[in-house]
């Protein structure tokens, strides 16, 4: 680690921001999910759920299983980064 060359105060510094880094890249890939939903279809996904609701292909259910799914693993990626933050070295 660059705990030698001064560049953190000391190793839990340098894991921290390790850990924060790759909390990041995961809340990005999922909001590049997100964002490739909604420029698919042209709304949100309430709006999206709520018109294939009862009538969508498979197609569809698939992305909306990964639309959700993006979302579900955003929001516990976000709440992850919050709480390695509020604890932080």
């Amino acid at each position: 680690m660059t705990t030698a060359t001064g560049v953190y105060k000391g190793e839990g510094h340098a894991l921290k921001d390790i850990v924060a880094d790759y909390v990041q890249r995961k809340i990005d890939a999922y909001s590049t999910v997100i964002l490739r939903m909604e420029q698919k279809y042209g709304k949100n996904f309430k709006a999206f759920s709520m018109d294939i609701e009862g009538r969508a292909s498979v197609a569809k259910e698939d992305d909306w299983m990964e639309w959700k799914a993006a979302i579900t693993m955003k929001e516990a990626w976000h709440q992850a980064f919050k709480k390695l933050l509020r604890n932080a070295v």
